[in-house]
């Protein structure tokens, strides 16, 4: 007898239970593993460095490039509540930027985005 109440009021109770965006675990197959999300992150600053450099002054190009992507990455964090999520679409982000602002390191980019893509399905 006691194990119907308890049933009820979990299935009155489970819509309160129930993550406010548990949509987002349909995308945890683009989030790679952490030791992955390491190396993306050294591909993401080279995309960001090659990119900052195909600026006129170099050097301020490079400090507005990670500047800019800093306050991208806290944005997406802030926006999608998940900080691993927000890393994937960063890594994306980052390299279709690079393949289509990036004059210098197209191929940077390219290379950047398929391994986000590959890591982010393997992991």
């Amino acid at each position: 007898m006691r194990g119907i109440p308890t049933r009820v009021t979990l299935v009155v109770a489970e819509r309160y239970l129930t993550p406010q965006r548990a949509w987002l675990d349909g995308l945890a197959i683009i989030v790679p593993a952490a030791t992955a999300t390491r190396w993306l992150l050294v591909a993401d600053l080279a995309c960001l460095i090659a990119v900052g450099l195909g600026m006129r002054p170099r050097l301020l190009g490079v400090l507005l490039a990670l500047g800019g992507a800093f306050f991208v990455l806290n944005g997406l964090g802030m926006v999608l509540t998940d900080f691993y999520l927000a890393l994937a679409l960063f890594h994306l982000g980052v390299g279709v930027t690079a393949v289509l602002c990036g004059r210098l390191a197209r191929w940077l980019g390219a290379a950047a985005l398929g391994l986000a893509l590959l890591l982010g399905a393997l992991t």
